[in-house]
């Protein structure tokens, strides 16, 4: 039986019942007619119904009044009417429903997983009139039960502190370990655990749905025996203080302190320090200062029990007077010991004290020295701030002994063959057609990009010194790196002529002639003499011929020449004829060539159909189309190709096949 449409009203149809007579049949035809105009309606409880249903916990058969997301209900009529089973029928929804289907006559359901109002809604038969329905629904909060929001941190061994920050539940208890659940509350809460307790679990629920509710559970590692810390270095940086201290404990928090006599203890803390750190800068720090390192945790149960040896700072001052650079500095704890380090390189020890001076004589005027005090007490290392002058001078540099050499990218390298001082640099003059240029200034090698390059005309270079401060010494030596040319030979053969200018302009160097592949590496070397050379076997192999000329004078100094390059065609060879016929002589066509790195050869028949393609010279046509007898006649091709250095390359042509 198909449930009744309850949307019209019992209390409008129970009087047309009584007045039933044959008219009626037609006024009823007419509100048919007119049903879909009513069924937009909103479907409301018929009233005083005497309608009644209750909502019951599936699992625990306890009445509720709020309902739970995904909970499995079970609804009982409670109106004391002799109702049908068969002709009850629920449904929940956002809002009263009217309409019903067959099974919804089940009384045991799933609350939908969305939290917010749901409306549960009744539909039985009116028993006082025949026919007709009773609509009654009751509206019940639908409470989300999530997983509670809380965390836990481990504290000094026997504590633990339990942060519940969920905002869902407004009632809590917490379980530690398998111990009996206590009331909890939002918030911070520290509580002492039993040995071997290793977990937290936490129950989230509300006051007005106490069946609904949301576990979550916590494991942790209890945290293990709290050590000292220790504190191994601090360095002034300006007006920053840089620290270093050993591993940390991952279970315990740290605090930086710096000794304050107005403060609780004699220390004041500056910083929280992560567990997982090594190392830390203080911006802004107290200096002169002493500081240390102390272990804490979540509880705040370790008080001062664990704190790192003290280190104070240390602060330096430096002056200059008459070539001599003099120190001093003080810190606040007796050292063993202090070390004076001069750009980074230890300098002097002295002794023992709070306080020291130091004179250094073994200084160069214009430099610039940075000078370190570090002490070392009670096991911690303090570094002092650097403190960096200049010292004056008026002797000249002696001149410099240069080197002149093209690299692979023909640019000429200008290097010194003596250390260049720090501060100092080298100033760098080409001398080429009778004209005079100043390369440049540089502390080490500069190079030079020349825009001409002329065996009748090389570059020459001089030198000077410059030192910190503003002394110059005479020009050195002029070097005059090789210009090397190369031109193919007239007559079209492979031969390539050579010709160089001398190192240095002098006739005694003695030269090496090197062919290069296309990194720059070396592939064969010939002994060379005068000034020109011509290779007559270069490799066939090689499109490009790179050469390159070393030179090596008298006094054992070598330099290179530019890289010269020269550029061979690409060369093919594609017969007019062959016949395949199996006599092993001619029976496939084939190209040969040099130079060729990519191609692509199509062979199409008098049709213009292609019939053949190759990308390979292991793909050779023997003259068979889809593995037919090979068709004597002449066929037209295109081959497309590119060189070593990319340079495309296309020939058209006929080929005939002979039988």
């Amino acid at each position: 039986m198909r449930p009744l449409l309850y949307c019209l009203r019992a209390g409008r149809v129970m009087p047309m019942v009584k007045l039933f007579t044959p008219y009626f049949v037609l006024l009823w035809a007419l509100l048919l007619a007119q049903w879909p105009a009513h069924a937009q309606a909103p479907c409301t409880d018929t009233p005083n119904s005497g309608a009644c249903f209750r909502v019951y916990d599936a699992d625990t058969r306890q009445p509720v009044t709020a309902l739970c997301t995904g909970q499995r209900i079970r609804l009982r009529d409670c109106s004391g009417r002799p109702l049908d089973p068969r002709k009850t029928y629920y449904r929940l929804s956002t809002a009263t429903v009217c309409s019903f289907a067959e099974g919804d006559t089940v009384t045991t359901l799933t609350v939908p997983a969305t939290p917010g109002n749901i409306v549960i809604t009744q539909n039985t038969p009116n028993l006082l009139v025949p026919g007709t329905g009773i609509i009654y629904s009751r509206t019940l909060r639908v409470y989300a039960a999530p997983e509670p929001v809380f965390t836990v941190a481990t504290c000094a061994p026997g504590f633990v502190q339990v942060s519940i920050t969920d905002r869902t539940y407004d009632r809590f208890t917490v379980q530690l370990g398998n111990g009996t659940p206590q009331p909890a509350s939002a918030g911070t809460t520290t509580y002492a655990v039993p040995n071997g307790t290793n977990s937290v679990t936490v129950q989230g629920s509300y006051a007005a749905a106490s069946l609904c509710s949301g576990t979550r559970t916590i494991s942790f590692t209890p945290a293990a025996a709290p050590q000292i810390p220790q504190l191994k270095q601090l360095t002034v940086q300006g007006s920053s203080l840089e620290f270093q201290w050993g591993t940390l404990q991952a279970e315990y928090q740290y605090v930086l302190e710096v000794a304050d006599a107005a403060s609780p203890g004699g220390f004041r803390q500056v910083a929280n320090i992560p567990a997982s750190s090594t190392s830390l800068t203080l911006p802004a720090a107290t200096l002169p200062g002493c500081y240390r390192l102390r272990l804490t945790d979540a509880c705040q149960s370790t008080g001062t029990r664990y704190v790192s040896a003290t280190g104070c700072t240390v602060q330096l001052s430096a002056t200059s007077a008459d070539g001599r650079n003099e120190l001093r500095w003080t810190t606040g704890a007796a050292a063993t010991g202090f070390e004076i380090t001069r750009n980074g390189t230890l300098l002097a020890r002295t002794g023992a004290g709070t306080s020291g001076t130091y004179l250094d004589k073994d200084v160069v005027c214009g430099m610039e020295y940075t000078y370190r005090i570090t002490a070392s007490s009670n096991g911690v290392t303090s570094v002092s701030d650097a403190r960096t002058l200049k010292t004056a001078s008026t002797q000249t540099p002696p001149a410099p002994v240069i080197l002149a050499s093209f690299d692979l990218r023909n640019r000429v390298e200008l290097t010194t063959t003596d250390p260049v001082s720090p501060g100092s640099s080298v100033v760098y003059t080409r001398l080429q057609d009778g004209t005079s240029t100043v390369v440049g200034t540089a502390s080490g090698k500069l190079l030079d990009s020349l825009a001409l390059l002329s065996v009748d005309t090389p570059p020459c270079y001089t030198a000077r010194f410059q030192d910190p401060c503003g002394n110059t010494s005479v020009a050195s030596a002029s070097v005059c790196p090789v210009i090397l040319e190369a031109t193919p030979t007239k007559d079209n053969t492979d031969a390539v002529q050579l010709r160089w200018s001398a190192l240095n302009g002098a006739a005694t160097a003695t030269y090496q002639l090197l062919l290069l592949g296309p990194a720059g590496q070396v592939l064969r070397t010939q002994t060379v003499s005068g000034f020109t050379y011509v290779d007559l076997t270069p490799p066939t192999d090689r499109q490009v011929l790179r050469y390159r000329l070393e030179a090596t004078a008298p006094g054992g100094g070598r330099s290179y020449s530019n890289v010269v390059s020269v550029t061979r065609p690409l060369r093919v060879v594609l017969p007019t004829a062959f016949t395949p016929n199996g006599d092993g002589l001619n029976d496939v066509l084939e190209i040969k060539g040099r130079f060729i790195t990519t191609y692509r050869l199509v062979i199409r028949d008098r049709n213009g159909q292609e019939v053949f393609t190759s990308t390979s010279p292991a793909q050779r046509w023997d003259g068979r189309i889809k593995g037919a007898t090979p068709v004597p006649g002449v066929y037209v091709y295109r081959f497309e190709a590119a060189d070593e250095m990319g340079q495309p390359f296309v020939q058209t042509g006929s080929v005939t096949i002979l039988r």
